[in-house]
């Protein structure tokens, strides 16, 4: 999105000023409750939670400010205490004040633990609630829900600024924002925690709801935390869930209608892992068959982070340190399309970055759904940052793409080919019913026929099994799961190719890296973003490219959390640039070979396509097609210019 003219923007500030700063004292209004709730079954239990504000918080710059500045402002920062032996739930939650007349989408906050980067949101985006706990206020947002152990504590740092965005036209003049921060707690009953994970057990926050998923048929229940939920021993990983809008919580062992549901993600537990490989591949070779089980030991994050490079080696994965989290929650199945009917009807690239803002309304992660497809990487990502932006919602990178990848390899997953979805109606959740024995060669070739040279594909209706695949409540869909069985991640391989919030360096020029993602290969194929293209010169059906920079699509992230970057190269064989544990560098050697008149590039597990991202095509994108046969798989990548691909689509990550 264009930034709005600077002269307007100065004038706002002037108007603004005056008369926030005025009233900015007003955001000292501070307030704790402490909430007893039920009956306390052991005379031992206890509910005394502190809270300890260190400094007053002060609106320094009380007018339309960017995000960037808005993070460097004077936190108001406080500290709550469990001075209990039993475990505390709580909840840090803002409520207005009743003279308040500045509308929250007009006001931004981070909140954030100490030490951490704070991410910036509108408060319009955090949850409203109705059962308000002051009186004499309006309107109430949870920003944070989450738990404390007997005698833990946690620091946060709250920041409270105007939106950069607000223009003169915006209803804001000679308004007023007051609010009250209220902590409320409970006492929490101890939560079921399985001793191999090592404290990463998984987070639960906002509107995150834990599930046990059927064996036989898929169906959702509603899990009780103090029970046995997950079990990563038993290769059953956690699942949860997010309602729809307007459903409540049915509480624990009550079952969940599928209807309800709005999306699912599936919890992936910090670890490390022992290298195999240093990846030290510059150029293509000879194939091996080196296909292996992933030594892998669950590590807690206040643990010393392991930082190997060579084989036999420990690394702790990137994937968890980037954030500093126990874990992240992926998106179960390839982001869908809500309301689609039809494959079409998923082939959607919202028009600018509000469009995009607006679209993450439409999203849905599930099994039966169509895949969201045909959107440029730029629009993709601000979908993803807005979908659930209090978790740190985000489009996957490729360091979360192998952090899956390995645990699915280790002892803790299938550590087997994953099952391809062979679905060409790009139906997630869906399983081939015989294991392709060839990659792509243009034509659906039946394993009756050619066994040892089959890929079979088809369309199926949503619900129901195909010719040649099974639709996700057919237990026999397991095949197609990172665990063989219903808890783990589905469409790894397969469905449609999945667009990566991970690309190259934009030193089109040679002369030194700039330190930004290329947007594209040149005007004609890009990713939407601002920036340098890496291809200009590159002549596509004799089209003449002068422009070598975007500067009418949206900003480049600035936030290294968000996005893998790889170095600059014109050689799509340079797996040598590829990240430890992103599932790329250490799948090697790599060789390339024909299928008919089909040229691939292949490596070493499970014959997975594997061409590095370039300057001609800058964007990874992960799991292959549904007709790519052998080719697809956990392990596949790939390379594209970053473009609205009507077989590419992408996933989703929570990270908090």
């Amino acid at each position: 999105m264009k930034k709005k003219d600077k002269k307007i923007v100065y004038v706002i500030v002037g108007i603004i000023s005056v008369v926030l700063i005025t009233i900015g004292v007003t955001y000292a209004y501070w307030i704790l409750t402490r909430k007893q709730e039920g009956t306390n079954i052991v005379n031992t239990a206890c509910l005394d939670i502190d809270m300890v504000g260190k400094n007053d918080i002060l609106i320094e710059k009380a007018y339309p400010i960017l995000d960037e500045e808005g993070l460097k402002l004077k936190p108001y920062t406080f500290t709550i205490k469990n001075n209990c032996n039993d475990y505390a739930d709580y909840e840090i939650s803002l409520e207005m004040l009743s003279e308040t007349s500045l509308d929250s989408e007009f006001v931004k906050i981070s909140l954030n633990e100490s030490g951490d980067k704070g991410v910036p949101t509108n408060l319009s985006e955090y949850k409203k609630y109705s059962n308000l706990k002051i009186s004499g206020t309006k309107e109430g947002r949870t920003l944070k829900t989450s738990r404390l152990k007997p005698k833990e504590e946690k620091e946060y740092e709250l920041r409270i600024w105007i939106d950069e965005d607000v223009t003169i036209e915006d209803d804001t003049m000679s308004k007023i924002y007051k609010s009250k921060i209220v902590v409320d707690s409970k006492l929490g009953n101890i939560p079921y925690i399985e001793s191999i994970l090592n404290g990463t057990d998984p987070v639960l926050d906002g509107d995150l709801i834990p599930i046990t998923i059927n064996e036989e048929n898929g169906q959702v229940t509603r899990a009780d935390e103090t029970e046995k939920w997950y079990s990563y021993a038993e290769q059953k990983w956690a699942n949860a869930v997010i309602l729809k809008s307007g459903v409540e919580d049915p509480g624990p062992n009550e079952p969940i209608e599928e209807n309800d549901i709005e999306s699912y993600f599936v919890w992936i537990p910090r670890y490390r892992y022992e290298i195999f490989d240093e990846g030290n591949y510059e150029d293509l070779s000879t194939k091996e068959d080196k296909a292996k089980i992933i030594n892998v030991e669950f590590e807690n994050k206040d643990e010393e982070i392991k930082s190997g490079s060579s084989v036999g080696q420990w690394l702790t994965h990137p994937a968890f340190t980037s954030f500093n989290t126990n874990g992240i929650w992926v998106g179960k199945f390839e982001t869908g399309y809500d309301g689609a009917v039809k494959t079409s009807d998923a082939e959607i690239n919202p028009i600018g970055e509000n469009s995009a803002i607006e679209a993450a309304s439409k999203v849905i992660i599930k099994p039966n759904v169509y895949s969201w497809r045909g959107i440029q990487v730029a629009k993709a990502y601000t979908v993803g940052r807005h979908y659930e932006a209090t978790l740190n919602s985000h489009m996957m990178k490729n360091t979360e793409w192998g952090a899956v990848a390995y645990l699915q390899q280790s002892e803790y997953g299938s550590h087997q080919s994953v099952r391809i979805n062979n679905n060409s109606n790009y139906l997630t959740g869906y399983a081939a019913k015989n294991e392709p024995t060839t990659g792509y060669t243009g034509i659906s070739e039946l394993c009756s026929n050619t066994p040892e040279a089959c890929n079979e594909f088809s369309g199926a209706t949503s619900g129901s099994d195909g010719e040649y695949n099974t639709n996700y409540f057919n237990k026999e869909s397991v095949v197609a799961s990172t665990t063989n069985n219903y808890t783990g991640v589905y469409d790894m391989s397969g469905g449609t190719w999945e667009y990566m919030m991970a690309g190259i360096d934009d030193n089109s020029t040679g002369d030194g890296s700039t330190g930004k993602l290329s947007v594209g290969r040149h005007n004609l194929w890009k990713s939407g973003f601002n920036g340098k293209l890496t291809c200009p010169q590159c002549n596509d059906a004799g089209v003449n490219h002068d422009i070598i920079e975007v500067t009418d699509g949206i900003d480049l992230p600035t936030d290294e959390r968000f996005y893998d970057k790889y170095d600059y190269s014109i050689s799509n064989a340079t797996y040598n640039r590829g990240i430890l544990g992103d599932a790329t560098k250490e799948m090697g050697p790599f060789q390339s070979m024909t299928n008919g008149a089909q040229l691939r590039y292949t490596g070493s597990w499970y014959d997975d396509e594997s061409s590095f991202a370039y300057n001609g095509n800058p964007w990874f994108y992960r799991g292959g097609a549904y007709s790519n046969g052998s080719g697809s798989g956990v392990f596949a990548f790939y390379s594209n210019y970053g473009h609205a691909g009507g077989w590419v689509g992408f996933r989703l990550v929570l990270a908090f």
